[in-house]
This record gives structure tokens, sequence and C-alpha cells, in this order.
């Protein structure tokens, strides 16, 4: 009958099959409320399962022991839920004495033993739940309080949330009257008091023990009409949560082994120069968190001062290795305003969760400051990027061990310990919490040093900033933004051989409701916000679009595009209600991004922006081709036919003073039936006209020329005064969009030389990942930045990333300055390697990719007219080769080769 019922179970698709959404009675709906859930059960063997889920986030011990910290953000009206297998961890937990006496044969014989008995045992499993109920917040999804849990064994549903068998209590020990961390992590920065003992409650007794409510039921999830639940299903159960799998991997959650100090110090209190408050931080939103007397430990330790430290530091290990600092302040006892310093680094900036443990023979105040990089004077910067870097405990004596609960990107750690007394610090370490760095199946190596360092800091520019979504930055943010996520979503794909995370953050995209001004749109952060994102970012909604088509075509997914395919109708007939008498897009709702640039403002993007209309004619003849619809095609050649016939009307003419030919105005106003550019310009722009297709440069040839030498990072010529009028571009995607453009047109010496300017000047800074905006006062990882490792990879290797659509694999060395290069890519299909190298006597490369694919080789022009061998066999020299899914071509050069110009495309 049990083995029945668990097939039942496991055939009935539902994530939870008996779970009900709990918290504690009367605080669903109260901001910050730490909450506590136990099971206690009784283990004997078999398969144990546990899955969970909950808002906003929640950390699992086992027997006291951390097990696991979530859950993957999802869209609004859902949740995600975690799996542990804890099988394994049970048969080995508990056994104490009983392993006494046991060789290590007889302990391998035994643990390979799947139905050895196991004795029962008593197992603890204990659930903090932090409930934020969230008002502004980029990383999480503005809902109630809520947390399901269910424990199988062999399938079976032994406990579950909403039966007697879970408990909870109210965790008293956090102090919420405190200022927010950042604009886009609005909750109360980490303050404590903790007591020795405090987290007993993991397997001892609860703290303020209280019954439950039940808050929600599990909805199983259904995808009618591309994602969307009908409205009928919500009506009918208005508090429940739809349940869906994770679909991603479970992050890397190990401990970073190399912490080390890197001083102390004796610490002064002193005046702090910069303003008291951020820039978000205004009259109104601080009388909504509690009025102007709230906490704020950032300001009593933004001037402070570090001294020459007096004391003394005896470091020690104990018996399992663990590494400590006792430290006697100078004249201990002298008073309560003594505080010391202890600063350590990490190897590489991480992302992940801080821990520590203090023993204090006298009441303590431990405030904990972390960052990405030291600032000019070599401080651990507590207050940068208008975020409020800190976490603040305060300890009455005894001995505390604590991990935050708060995900933070740090590689400096400041651990200031006010106290009189002798103190022990011990077991610093940061706890990983994003991607497994162990599930990456690509690498890149080249014999230019300074492009392996790009790549390396691409590659840790992605891996940090991802999770179960893209992230646009790990500290400040969180979020999931749409135009972000289009260029990291190549690069998982190319540095990580991974496109399951992109998958989902399609699907939460998909599944995230209407923004209120338009149909069929996005909301900017797709797991973050309101149920109807209040502002809409059109462009961001066509950088959806834009992935959707990219993600379709490197993978065939017929699944998710045909899940897709009503939400892009609605988008698409929703768009044509914003075309004016030319069939252009005029007056667009809401916002619309171009570049962190003179190209955002107003006056650049009203009435008809040039470069959100060549954004959407790209979308529109993507998704033509994609769906079959030649109406979408039609629009796309009609958009872009109107705005060469404009250029073409005023690319010889005067525009104002300090503006002439050939730029391309960013706006533009309907007169007589035809566009008229208002007198605005700027450098984003123009690469979105040729990056788009709106331009091709047949039609704009000294345009791209002045772009070219005149723009960028590192211009060969100085811009004259007919110039000056024509707005910088940013990184953000000015520049990206360049290197695009410098790699499709065949400009690979200036892409090299552009690269290292503007990529070594980044990684050559902390924390050695890709910012921003390039002043280094903003977010110094942005998740985006790691499209330079695509570049690199493609331009450079010459490997783009596989079709395994067509089965295709495009491979094109660049014209560089390297000697030898060489990569892999794997994906589900398999592995794709390529070599090539290169010297006076001519080239040589090799390319493999998995049966059933056909690679297509493009070798550089200045190899033509040479001896060519492909896989052993002599050839009439071709530009362009096209083998199976084996590629060894060499190409012995000859006397007088010309060499002619790249092919343009």
């Amino acid at each position: 009958m049990e083995e029945k019922c668990s097939r039942e179970a496991n055939d009935s698709g539902k994530v939870f099959k008996e779970a009900k959404g709990i918290f504690l009675p009367g605080k669903s709906a109260v901001p910050n409320v730490l909450a506590a859930f136990r099971l206690d059960f009784s283990y004997s063997g078999g398969h144990v399962e546990l899955t969970v889920a909950a808002h906003t986030f929640y950390r699992i011990y086992l027997n006291g022991d951390f097990l696991g910290i979530g859950p993957a953000p999802a869209p609004f009206g859902r949740l995600k839920a975690d799996r542990y297998d804890l099988t394994g961890r049970l048969a080995r937990t508990g056994r104490g004495s009983r392993e006494e006496g046991l060789s290590r044969e007889e302990r391998l014989s035994r643990d390979a033993s799947p139905g050895a008995e196991i004795p029962p045992r008593e197992i603890r499993l204990a659930v903090e739940v932090m409930g934020y109920v969230p008002r502004e917040f980029n990383y999480s999804t503005h809902e109630n309080s809520v947390f399901f849990g269910e424990l199988t064994v062999d399938g079976r549903v032994v406990a579950a949330t909403g039966q007697d068998s879970w408990r909870c209590g109210l965790l008293p020990y956090r102090d919420f009257h405190a200022e927010a961390m950042s604009h886009g992590r609005r909750y109360p920065v980490e303050l404590y008091a903790l007591r020795e003992g405090y987290a007993d409650w993991r397997i001892g007794e609860i703290p303020q023990e209280t019954g439950f409510e039940v808050v929600a039921e599990a909805l199983e999830e259904t995808w009618k009409d591309g994602g969307r639940r009908e409205d009928s299903e919500i009506s009918e159960n208005p508090t429940g949560r739809i349940i869906q799998e994770r679909r991603v991997a479970m992050p890397d959650m190990g401990k970073v082994p190399d912490v080390s100090l890197l001083g102390v110090f004796s610490v002064e209190p002193g005046p702090f120069d910069g303003p008291a408050r951020n820039w978000w931080e205004t009259d109104a939103y601080l009388a909504r968190c509690g009025g102007a007397d709230i906490r704020r430990p950032s300001l009593d330790r933004a001037g402070c001062i570090d001294r020459a430290f007096a004391g003394t530091l005896r470091e020690y290990e104990d018996g399992a290795g663990t590494k400590g600092y006792e430290v006697r302040p100078k004249g201990s006892g002298s008073g309560p305003e003594a505080a010391t310093a202890l600063e350590f680094a990490l190897g590489d900036a991480e992302t992940g969760l801080i821990g520590l443990t203090l023993e204090t023979e006298g009441p303590a105040t431990v405030d904990i400051i972390w960052n990405d990089f030291l600032d000019e004077t070599a401080q651990v910067p507590v207050k940068a990027d208008s975020t409020n870097r800190i976490i603040r405990l305060e300890s009455a004596r005894g001995r505390i061990s604590f991990e935050s609960m708060e995900p933070h990107f740090l590689k400096y750690i400041k651990v200031i310990v006010q106290t009189d007394k002798i103190f022990r610090l011990a077991d610093i370490y940061v706890r990983r919490y994003r991607f497994p760095e162990a599930l990456g199946r690509a690498q890149f190596l080249c014999s230019d040093m300074e492009l392996n360092r790009i790549y390396e800091a691409s590659k840790r520019t992605l891996l940090t900033n991802t999770l179960a979504f893209f992230l646009d930055s790990p500290e400040r943010e969180r979020g999931g933004w749409a135009g972000d996520s289009y260029w990291t979503g190549r690069a998982a794909a190319m540095l990580l051989g991974d496109t399951t995370v992109e998958r989902s953050m399609l699907y939460d995209f998909l599944a995230a409701d209407y923004a209120r001004m338009l149909p069929g749109t996005f909301p900017c952060c797709c797991c973050g916000g309101e149920k109807n994102d209040p502002e809409l970012m059109y462009t961001w909604s066509l950088f959806v679009l834009l992935e959707l088509t990219d993600y379709y075509r490197r993978t065939g997914d017929e699944v998710l595009k045909r899940d897709f395919a009503a939400r892009v109708e609605s988008f698409m007939e929703a768009s044509r209600s914003l075309m004016n008498e030319l069939g252009v897009l005029e007056n667009i709702p809401g916002s619309v991004f171009i570049d962190w640039s003179a190209s955002n403002n107003r006056a650049n993007t009203e009435a008809v922006c040039t470069a959100a209309n060549g954004l959407y004619a790209m979308v529109a003849q993507r998704l033509g081709e994609m769906y079959g619809v030649e109406a979408y095609g039609e629009e796309a050649a009609r958009i872009r036919r109107v705005f060469r016939e404009a250029y073409g009307r005023v690319k010889e003419s005067k525009y104002d003073l300090f503006t002439m030919y050939p730029f391309l105005a960013d706006s533009m106003t309907v007169e007589d039936g035809a566009l008229v550019g208002n007198g605005v310009y700027s450098e984003a722009a123009q690469y979105y006209c040729f990056w788009t297709g709106l331009l091709r440069r047949e039609d704009a040839p000294d345009l791209w020329k002045a772009l070219v030498e005149q723009f960028g990072p590192m211009p060969e010529r100085y811009r004259g005064t007919m110039q000056l009028s024509v707005g910088n571009c940013g990184v953000f995607f000015g520049h990206m969009m360049r290197f695009e453009l410098l790699a499709r047109f065949g400009e690979t010496a200036l892409l090299e030389r552009e690269m290292k300017r503007l990529c070594c000047y980044m990684a050559a800074h902390d924390p050695g990942t890709f910012w921003e905006t390039l002043g280094g006062t903003d977010s110094r990882n942005h998740g985006f930045g790691a499209h330079y490792g695509v570049v690199v990879m493609r331009d450079f290797l010459g490997m783009d990333i596989p079709d395994c659509r067509k089965k295709t694999l495009r491979f094109a060395p660049g014209r560089g300055s390297l000697r030898w290069a060489k990569g892999r890519i794997g994906l589900e299909d398999g592995q794709f390697t390529a070599f090539w190298h290169r010297d006076m006597e001519g080239l040589r490369l090799s390319v493999s990719a998995p049966e059933g694919y056909r690679i297509l080789v493009e070798l550089p022009g200045e190899f033509c007219g040479g001896k060519l061998t492909v896989n052993g066999k002599e050839e009439e020299f071709g530009r362009t080769l096209e083998c199976g899914n084996v590629a060894d071509v060499r190409v012995e050069a000859g006397k007088g080769m010309a060499v002619p110009e790249w092919p343009q495309s």
C-alpha cells in the first residue's frame, strides 16, 4: 500500500503533495519578522528528501549544522522550491560511539550497503525564515511572508507544513529599527543582540513558541496563454502560491578557504565628511521606515580613524585546525570606548555570506564592514556606491558563532570589536552563494596575457552574478534586469556552457504580469517589485524578446518558443498602437533606456526615438523569422526604410553650429509627413543605428568612419568643433555595441587595442571584475560585463556560440596580434574544442564538434593564396570552408602573398 501511495505521489507532478503555506499567527503581512520553524523526526533508514519554499528567505540547519540557504527568486505569485536529499547525511549523522572500534574497511562496507539497518534516532531540522514583506526591493517581489516544507521517506510524505509535525516561534534577537542597506535592497541592515547559546533552538527549545496559521495553498503550475494562469484559477484561491521547481543548479555554498589577516588596528571615532544620507534616504522614506531615530551603524563607523595597534595579538589554531586571534587591547579595563579592528582579505572577490566566531569576557559590540575595494586612504569604505555595508552584533559576553543571512560581494572584511576586555576572534570565513564554478564547461587561453586576464575577469564577473537568474550586481541591487541579461545570457552559453539559467530567467519574465502602461510588456526586474510594475521601460521589453530570439537560435527550444507565442503576439499588437502615420514608434510611454549617457535624456528620446525604433525593427525581424510571421518582417523593413530616407535627406546638410554631417539625430518629430531631427546627438544612438540594422555601412560610410576614428575609449583622432555636441557613450551598453560592430566589420586590430585599454583598466583595479560605469564610483561588478569574455572567444579564438538548432559551429580566427589560441565549450550536445597557431610559415587550426555538426571555417585574409590542406587532403584555396564535425586545416604561406582586406558583413 505504501509503495502505491509513493508512486501516485511521484506521478502527480506536484512539487508539494500535502504541504500548505504557513507562518506565525498574524505575522504574515507584518514587515520584518524572523521566524523559526522546527521539525523533529525519527530516522531509521530510507531515502529522505526535504522540499522547501519561502518568502522572503530561508536558512536550514540539520542537527544544528548548516544545510542550505534560499530560495531562488520567483515572479509575483510564485515560489521556487528547493529539494535537499538528506539520505547520505542522515546515514552519517549521530552514530557517535557506534563508530568506535570500526576499521576503515568496515565503515566503507557499511556505508556502501543501502539496505543496512540503522538504529532509529531523533533528527532536528530547523529553518529560519526572514519575512521582510518588502515594498521597495529589486531582488524579491513585494509579497507577504510564507513557508512551505515537506519531508518524504521513500516518496511518502511523513511531515508537511500545515500539520502538527512542524512547530514554530519568533526569533527575538534581530533589531529591525535600523537603516536600510541600499536603494535596491531596502531592508534593515543586519543588527543583532546575541547571547551565548542564542542558536540553541536549532536543536533545543524554540524561543517564543507559538502555533501557526495557514496563509497559502500550493497551486500546481500550469502554462496557459503564454505562461499566464487564467483569472478563474487565481480567483478560486486568492491566497494561493504557484509552486514550481528551481529549474537550475543549486548554488555553490562551500566556504572560501583563503581569508587572510591583513592587519590589526586601534580604532578611534572621528568626523565623517560625507553626506549623512544616501540620495534615496529621503524624509518620506525614513518616515516609512520608523522615523529619523532609526539606528545608523554605518554613520557610527564612517568617520573612524585607524591608529597603530598598541595591544597584543596572539594567533592560534584549535584542535580542528581553525585559525583564531586572541586580542588584548592596551590597558584592558580602561573604558568602554576601546575598539580594535582586524582586517582580512580574500584571494579573489566573492559573492557570499560572512561568518565568524567571537568569544568575549565582557560586553562587546562587533561591527562587520566589507567592500570589494579599498578606498584612496587604504580603508574599507562602509559607505560607498550609496550603500551601507555594515552588520552589527551586540553581545553581553561568552561565545557566539554568527553567519550573515544576506549575501554580499566582497574582497575585504573589517571586524571592529568594541570592548575593553580580552577577546578571541576565530573562524573568519565567507560562504559562497552563487553559480557553482565546477559546472562551468568552457575555457580559453591564448598567447596574450592581457586577453587571458580579460577572459578570467569576465568569467568571475559571470559566476558572481549568476544564481537562479542573472544579477545586474551581486551587492547593491541583485536585480534581474532585462537589458543586462541579454548580454549575460550570451556569456553563460560561451563561458560556462550553460543555458539553464537563461531559460529559467526567460520563463520568469514570461510568468510575470504586464507592466501597467502597456499590455504584453515585461517588468524591468523579472523577480522583483509589485504585482504589475507601475513603470514601463519599453526598451527593456525589447531586450527580453531579443534575448528570446538569441536563445532560440542557439538552442532550438521549441517548447519555450511555443510558450512565448501568445505573449509575443500581445506585445506586438500593443506596440502597433504606438506607431504614427509613418509606421514608426512615437511617444513611447514610460521611460526609454538607451545607454548610461546623454542618450537617455528626455530630449534624446522624444517624440520619435531613433535608437528605440532601430531596436524594435531588429526584434520584429527576428520574431518574424522565429515564428514565420511575415507582418513582423514587413514592419522592420518599413521602419528601416523611413529612417534611411530621413538620413539620406540630411546627411549632407548642416545641422547646427556644433554638429554637422554625418550624424543622425537621436530624436525626431514628424513634419509635413516626414521625420525631422531634433538637433540632439549621442555616440550610443549612432551605435544602435548600425547594430540594429537601422543603417548599413553603405548608407552612411562617412558616419561609420567618423565613429571608428573619433569615438570609443581611445580615439585615433580628436573631434573638431563640428562634433562637440555628440554626447559620449558609456560601457552600458554603448561600448559593448561598439565592440560588436568592430568585430562585425573586421576592425579586429582596433578591437583588440580598445578592449585592452578599457577592460585591463578595470581588471587591474579591485575587485578584478567589470564595472557598471568607468568612474568606479558605482557598482564594480556588473553582470553584463561578462560579455567581454564572449568577444575574446568569438573574435580572437574564433569560436562562435554553437548553433544547436542548425547543428553548425562558425569558426573564424581574428586578425589580432595573437600567435596562438585555444579553447572549448561544453553543451548538452557535447564538446566543442578549437586550437590555432600561426607563424611565418602559415596557419594551422584544429576544430572539433559533436557528431552531426558542421564546422564552417572562415580563414583570415592574410593567408589568401597559400597552399591549403583540409583533413589531410590538398584543396583549392577558399576563404570559407564547410567541414564535417572535424576540421584539421593547414595553410602554408606563399611567396609574395597578398593581404586583402577582411570581408565586410
